[in-house]
This record gives C-alpha cells, structure tokens and sequence, in this order.
C-alpha cells in the first residue's frame, strides 16, 4: 500500500540497518496530504512531480515523523530525525523482501571471503615478483616477527630462572637461621 494510502493505526515496519540490524513495528498516527516535491529545475513536459508525505508513526512509547517520503512507494530509505540509516514500510511483504535481500547480500559476501583472500595472497606473491624491495620489506617483517618472539620467550625464561633462583636462596637462608 503506497505511504500516501496509510491510514491512522495502520501498522508500519522501521528496519534500522546500522550496525546489527533490527526491526520496529508501530502504528501510523498521521499523514500529510501529499504536495509536489520543491525541484529546482523544471519537469519534462507532462511528467507530473513527484508527490511527498509527511508520516507521524508511534513506535512504542515515541513518536516520530519522517518527511518527505515519496507519496507513490510502499517502501522507501530514510534518515531517521536524530540520524540512522533505515528503511521504512506500511507493508509486510515488502519489509519480508527487504529483509530478505539483505541476508541475501550477507550471504554472498560471506560466501566470498575464501576468494578474496587467496586474491590478497595471490597479488601479494605478485608484488614481490614486481618489485623486489617490497618483497625484501616482507621478508625483514617477517624476521623481526620471529626475532620479537624469541625476545618475549627468552625474556619469559629468565623471569622464570630468576623465581626459581630467589626461592632456592630464600629457603637457603631460612635453613641456615
């Protein structure tokens, strides 16, 4: 059902998409009467201009409004007044299909992830083939990183011998007292 059919109490779908995505449902307290969107420069002749809405939707103990959303759609991308990257809808179905095109896409670029790193592998083995100083920079990374923990390892064992040592002369010196 296009935004500008909504009635009051009607239910209304927010799905917030930043971060770990998640839905509101609410119930629609207004909206406007559609007007042309301001456009700065003219329309085709005969195309009309798009007509918006402003919605008031109550969503748990808040109300909000979202502006200037496109009269004629049934779903549609908002900015949230306080900011959030959302899409809203009055319509089930199209939220579902939302939804679904999102885990979609997660999928995907989870389906991926194998590929591109044997891409990053790959274009790595070809730096060093094309330059040779990057492929000597690699190597002394990775040298300093063995070097570095053989450091952190001695440095483990002596802490260790040097316990050990201040226990063994300490009960010494119990002994002779």
């Amino acid at each position: 059902m296009p935004f500008q059919n909504l009635r009051v109490n009607s239910e209304f779908f927010i799905l917030h998409r930043d971060g770990t995505p998640y839905i509101e449902v609410g119930s629609v307290s207004g909206v406007s009467n559609p007007v042309p969107e301001f456009m700065q420069q003219p329309l085709p002749y005969g195309q009309p201009p798009k007509m918006v809405v402003d919605i008031t939707i109550k969503v748990g103990e808040q109300t909000v409004t979202f502006q200037k959303i496109p009269a004629m759609s049934d779903i549609a991308d908002a900015n949230f007044p306080g900011g959030g990257n959302m899409v809203i809808s009055g319509s089930r179905e199209s939220m579902n299909a939302e939804v679904a095109a999102m885990r979609n896409r997660s999928s995907e670029i989870l389906g991926s992830v194998e590929h591109h790193k044997s891409v990053m592998e790959s274009c790595d083995k070809m730096l060093q083939v094309l330059n040779p100083e990057f492929a000597e920079r690699q190597k002394q990374e990775a040298e300093n990183k063995a070097l570095r923990q053989e450091l952190s390892e001695l440095k483990a064992m002596m802490a260790d011998f040097f316990k050990s040592s201040e226990k063994a002369a300490s009960s010494n010196n119990s002994k002779k007292q």
